[in-house]
């Protein structure tokens, strides 16, 4: 996270605060008993993150919403990994989940 604070796009409690919503949804989904393959997942992270990227910048007033946007894109993606996300869909898994 050091590195998004290092950006100067938004403060380090905004961070803190999408990085921990997104984190909730994803969890949220994983033991839910929603029909959907793990593989996924980081996907889905990173769209939550953009929405809660969104919606802090809006609700915060900010000048630059993009910024607020593209550090949610970037918390979504690293709260998951987003190379885990596209080996997933890529196929680079066997039906174990092993490399």
């Amino acid at each position: 996270m050091d590195y998004l604070i290092g950006l100067n796009l938004i403060s380090a409690g905004e961070l803190a605060l999408i990085a921990v919503a997104v984190y909730s949804v994803t969890q949220i989904i994983k033991v839910s008993k929603i029909p959907l393959a793990n593989k996924y997942l980081p996907f889905i992270s990173i769209v939550a993150g953009i929405f809660f990227g969104l919606f802090i910048g809006i609700m915060q007033h900010d000048s630059n919403i993009m910024n607020t946007v593209f550090a949610g894109f970037l918390v979504g993606a690293s709260t998951t990994g987003i190379f885990t996300g596209i080996k997933g869909v890529a196929g680079g898994y066997d039906q174990k989940g092993e490399i």
